[in-house]
C-alpha cells in the first residue's frame, strides 16, 4: 500500500512540473515574430559610410529607437564602413536574404528598378526644405512600396546632402569644365546618362576605391556629398570642391521582404514609425554637417567655389528627364510632386 501511495505522488508532482514548463512560466521575452517566449530577433545592417557619416548617425537613431520601443524583442547590430561589401552587393545580399536590412545608396537600384530614378534627377531638389517634403510625401511611399518587386521592404529614405564637383586640377564653374573629366560615379544607368550629358567620361568606381583613384589618377574627380568628402578624406589628394547641388544621395533604409513577412503586426507598425521618425532628425543633421564639413575644409585649404547659376547644367541633362520620367510611372508622379513643392514655395 505505501508503494503505491509513494508512485501515485511522485506521477502527480511529475505532471504538475510538466504542467508549469509547459506554460512557459521560466520566459518574459517575445519573440518578434510570433508573439511567443523566445529569444530577441537579431537583424544585420550593413551600409558604406563611416561612422561619423549621417547614414550611420541616422542608422544608429533607428536601432536605438527600435530597440526600446520593441522593449528588446528586436535588436539590430550596425556594420558601418563596407564591412559586408559595397551597396550593390550588399542589396544583393539582402534580396536574397543572407543579409537582414541595409542603407543601400538609391543610385544603385537603378541597375535593378527605375522607381527610385527620380530622387536623383540633376537639379531637380537644390534646398533641405523641398527634398523634405518630397520624401515624406504620398508620392514617396509609393516609391518605396514598389520595391517589393524586388524583394525588399523600403522602410524611409534618408540622405547623406546634396553631391558636389571634387576635382584635382581646377574648379568647376561651367559646363566646359566638365569637358573629358574623368569623374567617378556610382555604378547606375541614370548616373552614366547624367554624366555622359554633361560632357565628362564617367568611370564607375567602388565607394572605397575613391582615395586611391584620385591619389594615382585613374580618376581625376568625384561627385560627393561634404560629409563624405571630409570622413574620407578626399580633399588630400582633391583640392577644389564646386558646390553645384547637382542631386541629393538618398539612402534607403530596406529590410529583405520574407524577414519583413515574419514579423508580427505591432512590431511592423513600430519599425515603420520609427524609420519615417528618424528623416527629420536625419536631415536636420546633414544641415549641420554641411556646415561644419565646409568649415573643416577650408581650414584644410581646399578652395570651395561656389555655383551660382546652374542653369547651364540643368539645361544641358534635359534629355536625361525626358528619359527616366517615361520609364515608369511613378517616377512622373514623383517628379511632378517635386514641382509642386518648389512651386508652392514661391
Amino acid at each position: 500500500m505505501m508503494k503505491k501511495k509513494f508512485l501515485l505522488l511522485t506521477v502527480l508532482m511529475i505532471s504538475l512540473m510538466l504542467a508549469v514548463v509547459g506554460c512557459g512560466g521560466g520566459g518574459t521575452e517575445k519573440d518578434a515574430t510570433t508573439g511567443d517566449s523566445s529569444e530577441p530577433v537579431t537583424f544585420k545592417l550593413g551600409h558604406v559610410t563611416q561612422v561619423t557619416h549621417p547614414y550611420n548617425v541616422a542608422a544608429e537613431s533607428f536601432k536605438e529607437k527600435v530597440e526600446k520601443e520593441t522593449n528588446g524583442r528586436i535588436k539590430i547590430e550596425i556594420y558601418p564602413a563596407r564591412q559586408l561589401g559595397g551597396d550593390r552587393d550588399m542589396l544583393e545580399q539582402i534580396q536574397n536574404g543572407s543579409l537582414d536590412m541595409g542603407f543601400i545608396s538609391s543610385a544603385v537600384f537603378s541597375g535593378f528598378t527605375p522607381v527610385l530614378d527620380g530622387l536623383q534627377l540633376p537639379f531637380l531638389m537644390g534646398d533641405y526644405e523641398t527634398l523634405n517634403k518630397a520624401v515624406k510625401s504620398d508620392e514617396s511611399k509609393a516609391l518605396l512600396d514598389a520595391l517589393k518587386n524586388i524583394n525588399v521592404k523600403g522602410l524611409a529614405f534618408y540622405d547623406a546632402g546634396f553631391r558636389h564637383f571634387v576635382t584635382i586640377k581646377k574648379p568647376v564653374e561651367t559646363p566646359a569644365d566638365l569637358k573629358g573629366l574623368k569623374l567617378r560615379i556610382v555604378e547606375s544607368p541614370l548616373m552614366l546618362d547624367i554624366f555622359n550629358t554633361l560632357g565628362t567620361n564617367p568611370t564607375p568606381m567602388a565607394y572605397g576605391e575613391i582615395y586611391s583613384g584620385l591619389q594615382t589618377g585613374v580618376i581625376d574627380g568625384i561627385e560627393m556629398d561634404l560629409a563624405a568628402i571630409w570622413a574620407e578624406k578626399s580633399y588630400e589628394v582633391a583640392k577644389n570642391v564646386s558646390l553645384a547641388s547637382i542631386f541629393p544621395f538618398p539612402t534607403v533604409n530596406i529590410i529583405n521582404m520574407d524577414k519583413w513577412n515574419s514579423l508580427s503586426p505591432e512590431d511592423q507598425e513600430i519599425m515603420q514609425r520609427v524609420a519615417w521618425e528618424v528623416i527629420d532628425e536625419n536631415h536636420e543633421f546633414i544641415k549641420k554637417a554641411d556646415e561644419e564639413s565646409i568649415a573643416n575644409l577650408k581650414g584644410a585649404g581646399v578652395n570651395i567655389t561656389e555655383i551660382k547659376d546652374v542653369t547651364p547644367f540643368a539645361e544641358a541633362t534635359k534629355s536625361v528627364y525626358e528619359k527616366y520620367t517615361s520609364k515608369d510611372p511613378l517616377v512622373k508622379q514623383f517628379v511632378d510632386k517635386v514641382e509642386a513643392i518648389k512651386a508652392e514655395s514661391k
